[in-house]
């Protein structure tokens, strides 16, 4: 059997396990009740950020604790498991020592037994055979055809296209050429370079499709997952002579050839326990600027979690080699050891500030900027909900610009109070560096439903909008606006049920000056298979000459006339279809973080995220009339 058809056993597997504990699940942002799922729909292991359903503290307390702490003969200590990945706990408990232990286990039991030692839930071992359409040919990636890389396109973090391929005159007649399923509930965007598409999963798979065809060039295959869109760059080790560079939920870069895949080096960036890299690496004259996250946010109802000792960071590292040439945390302090929770656990602070997006280069001023998420605690964080800008070469900070002061959030309650708690209003969205003549201004939004407008050499704030919506844990700009230079588009991902306004923003990037705005539509029915459906747009949006892409939590992706808002195309993403890899009615989701890309008339995009589609993705390539 393939490997597509093991993570379907998989989920098959997780099903049963699962059928008495899932009456509802948690959204992945907001914390509310989905609707019903759809008949045969599958809550994947790592749903929710990353959260199995099943919590492992008691399970591991009840049937583990007694060999392990302290530790009896030859087993390994309580503090041993915790330093060790999630892979290994996970094999140790289905295939390896501790399978007895693991059988009287179901699934879901496992993976929270995993997550709660290792912080993380595991990537499980599948099959290595080859993939159901792979490619007949190979030929060598051709550097000058059309592209998209890294996140947003350019530098700068645009996300504007100013060649697309296709007119918007063309949009309405938008077809999917080919779909492409693949396990994993959240992906990577899609990279277009060289005739081929690159993108990779929480599954622990990255890909090398052909642009044309949806054929599989290459498949990396690592223990681990990936959210962190790829970014492509000459590497003189590569015999392709281009390397594709990948970061993971583990801190680990990669650089992989682009045209076999084989892996050149990989470096891990950091070892926080939970520790990972969402947001994109930015590459610039041969290096690569990696920003870190962390879910420690997530472990609130941990008792037994020493929260919080992680900072955000970006580390520098040399892309032919993978040496890491500078190391800089977003504040110059050492997490001091605060307080003891209610269950005698230390905690620590200030912690958080995590950088969740792309960072944006400034080739000109020779900085680097990237904004920030919120505190992890009580303790006073100046950088966190913030834009920082940073040395290009040094990684000192040059500035920063605090928009929310003490936004101290986590989940759960068994850590003890946090103080006043915040509302969570941090960044995921990646600035955009706009230029108008001689004018720069750094631009971005976050879940305060603001947009804000800094100088780039300073860091002063030149304009920043009212609130735009609501605002919430789950709305405003969750990931990131585009530009087209005159036009900053922001997608709004506010919760209608909350009193929010849900929609698509259009201001004026010299002013701030709301141009237009349109609200997000109902849709009903909606078939997003998880049940989780709203109208918000919380996807990255994409704009091209004369229109602008935005994708809703209802699977529906939309484009709009970039003079005056005015629909033009409305595509549900979630309908079911036979894939070019073999797969019969694969369904889509709903539409989340890295938003549509486009090059030589041909657009991609993914449907599904966070688990809403089931186990699998559909990457769906589109070109007008699917020619």
């Amino acid at each position: 059997m393939g490997m597509l058809g093991n993570a379907a056993g998989f989920s098959a597997m997780i099903a049963v396990g699962l059928a008495a504990s899932l009456a509802f699940a948690q959204s992945p942002t907001g914390g509310a009740p989905r609707a019903p799922a759809k008949p045969g729909y599958v809550t994947p292991p790592e749903n929710s950020a990353g959260l199995y359903p099943v919590n492992g503290e008691p399970i591991y307390r009840a049937r583990c604790q007694g060999c392990h702490e302290p530790a009896v003969e030859r087993a390994p200590s309580r503090d041993q498991l915790r330093v060790r990945s999630p892979e290994e706990v996970y094999d140790a408990l289905t295939v390896g020592a501790m399978k007895p232990m693991g059988d009287a286990m179901t699934p879901a039991e496992i993976y929270g037994v995993v997550r709660y030692l290792t912080g993380k839930s595991p990537t499980p071992q599948t099959a290595q055979g080859p993939d159901a359409n792979v490619c007949a040919t190979h030929p060598a990636l051709n550097a000058a055809a059309p592209q998209w890389n890294g996140w947003g396109r350019d530098l700068e973090n645009s996300r504007y296209q100013p060649r697309p391929g296709f007119a918007a005159a063309d949009i309405p007649k938008l077809k999917v050429k080919w779909a492409f399923s693949y396990p994993g509930t959240k992906n990577t965007e899609a990279v277009i370079f060289g005739g081929r598409v690159f993108t990779a999963s929480m599954a622990g798979k990255a890909y090398a499709l052909d642009a044309a065809t949806g054929c599989v060039h290459w498949r990396y295959d690592f223990r681990g997952g990936a959210r962190a869109t790829m970014s492509l760059g000459k590497n003189a080790r590569a015999p392709s002579g281009w390397a594709a560079y990948l970061g993971d939920d583990r801190m680990f870069m990669r650089a992989l050839d682009a045209g076999s895949g084989k892996e050149l080096w990989a470096t891990r960036v950091d070892d926080h326990r939970v520790g990972r890299i969402t947001g994109s690496p930015a590459l610039y004259n041969g290096v690569l600027y990696v920003p870190l996250s962390a879910s420690e946010e997530s472990q609130g109802n941990v008792a037994s979690y020493t929260c919080c000792t992680f900072i955000g960071t970006v580390v520098a590292v040399d892309a032919l080699s993978g040496k890491v040439l500078w190391k800089q945390a977003i504040l110059n302090e050492t997490p001091q050891a605060t307080r003891k929770n209610p269950a005698g656990t230390q905690m620590y602070g200030p912690a958080g500030g995590a950088i969740w997006s792309a960072p944006t280069v400034d080739a000109k001023l020779g900085l680097l900027y990237v904004a920030t998420g919120d505190s992890y605690t009580e303790v006073d964080h100046p950088t966190s909900d913030a834009v920082v800008a940073m040395d290009l070469k040094t990684g000192a900070i040059r500035w920063v610009n605090q928009v929310l002061a003490a936004d101290n959030f986590m989940s759960g309650t068994i850590n003890g109070p946090l103080g006043t708690r915040g509302p969570d209003y941090d960044f995921g969205s990646s600035p955009n560096l706009v230029s108008m003549g001689s004018r720069s201004l750094v631009i971005t939004g976050n879940k305060s439903s603001i947009v804000y407008a800094m100088d780039p050499a300073t860091g002063k704030m030149v304009w920043q909008t009212p609130k735009l919506g609501m605002g919430s844990p789950s709305g405003g700009v969750e990931w990131s606006t585009a530009t087209d230079g005159k036009i900053v588009y922001a997608p709004l991902a506010d919760r209608a049920d909350r009193d929010g306004r849900p929609g698509l923003v259009a201001l004026e990037a010299a002013s701030g000056r709301v141009l237009w705005r349109v609200d997000a539509p109902r849709v009903d029915p909606c078939n997003v298979p998880s049940g989780q459906c709203r109208p918000g747009y919380s996807q990255a949006a994409t704009a091209i000459p004369g229109a602008v892409f935005s994708g809703a939590q209802d699977g529906h992706l939309r484009a709009y006339a970039a003079a005056d808002g005015k629909l033009i195309w409305d595509f549900d993403a979630t309908v079911p279809r036979d894939t070019v890899n073999g797969m019969k009615d694969a369904p889509g989701g709903y539409l989340d973080m890295g938003g549509p890309t486009i090059a030589g008339g041909m657009m991609f995009v993914h449907s599904g995220y966070n688990g809403s589609a089931g186990a699998n993705n559909l990457l769906l390539a589109f070109t007008v009339d699917g020619k």
